[in-house]
């Protein structure tokens, strides 16, 4: 009877991960640990200690805000072949139950940014939460411009991260967001792209749904891409430079094979449009990571 119990309990767990949705929290987490080092002044030693503290207060608001998100679309999500089986619309997990969670998370989170860092940093981490639950999700239904506002909460965690370090926003600081904002678009585009009949038939407005041959879509990604090979290299070319050689010449290769995924969709969408999403996925945290060590 204990071994079963047990058992349960830990299913129970493995339930509640799920909600957290791990891979999408840990980007946000790697994202604002890259932020609080990229901010960290030439010559000065890095705290850390500070940086955990950093990414596990953002971890739980990071929860916060990806189990909220389920419990509002779970009903839309069980239309949806590739989140049907989450565990709220399986009944895994009752939504009112992950409401609270998720409630728990954020109260935690926000305490604890609060108590270890400037109290800029946690409006910007409550402000991540706002955005991403109470608009974007709503917005998803609404409008297919939510890629758009959904590119916020995305690239906040990084000039969390930045404030978490300096306790102001400045220009430099600004540049590491602009970097995910504009990254997320054309990422986000191909994703329209491959689950189109998905959202379809959940009603979310996303842009391929007014996008019959996929022309429209490929030229987004074409455009959001060269937009993001221009401000990938501002932190190079601004006066003074914030990033050496060695983030400049790994993010040119990183650049130029993104663009050749991208111009590879004019000759085929469907065949080549996967590729450009794992390329773009993989670009992120190749850029962040040459920028961390760029200041390490």
């Amino acid at each position: 009877m204990l071994a079963q119990t047990a058992d349960e309990n830990m299913k129970k767990v493995g339930y509640y991960i799920e909600l957290v949705k791990p891979r999408l929290t840990a980007m946000a987490l790697f994202s604002g640990a890259v932020g609080y080092v990229a901010a960290v002044y030439a010559g000065h030693r890095i705290n850390w200690e500070l940086v955990t503290h950093l990414v596990i207060a953002l971890g739980f608001v990071g929860a916060a805000s990806n189990i909220m998100n389920q419990v509002l679309e779970h009903k839309l999500d069980s239309l949806m072949e590739r989140t049907s089986g989450r565990p709220i619309p399986t009944g895994r997990v009752d939504a009112i139950e992950a409401s609270i969670l998720g409630m728990v998370c954020l109260v935690i989170g926000l305490a604890y940014l609060y108590y270890k860092f400037h109290p800029l940093v946690t409006f910007l981490a409550l402000l991540t939460f706002v955005s991403y639950v109470c608009v974007y999700t709503p917005m998803k239904t609404k409008s297919s411009l939510n890629t758009i506002v959904g590119a916020l909460p995305g690239a906040l965690p990084a000039l969390t991260g930045w404030v978490a370090y300096r306790q102001n926003m400045d220009f430099h600081g600004f540049t590491l967001f602009a970097i995910i904002f504009v990254w997320q678009l054309p990422h986000f585009f191909s994703i329209a792209w491959i689950y189109k009949e998905d959202y379809k038939r959940a009603g979310y407005k996303m842009i391929s749904l007014y996008d019959d041959t996929g022309k429209q879509a490929v030229m987004l990604i074409l455009l959001g891409t060269i937009s993001l090979i221009a401000v990938s290299f501002l932190p190079s070319i601004m006066n003074p430079p914030h990033t050496g050689v060695f983030y400049f010449i790994g993010t040119f290769m990183a650049n130029a094979l993104l663009l050749v995924t991208a111009l590879l969709l004019f000759k085929d969408r469907n065949k080549y449009m996967k590729l450009y999403f794992y390329g773009s996925i993989t670009w992120l945290p190749f850029v962040l990571t040459l920028m961390m060590l760029d200041r390490v």
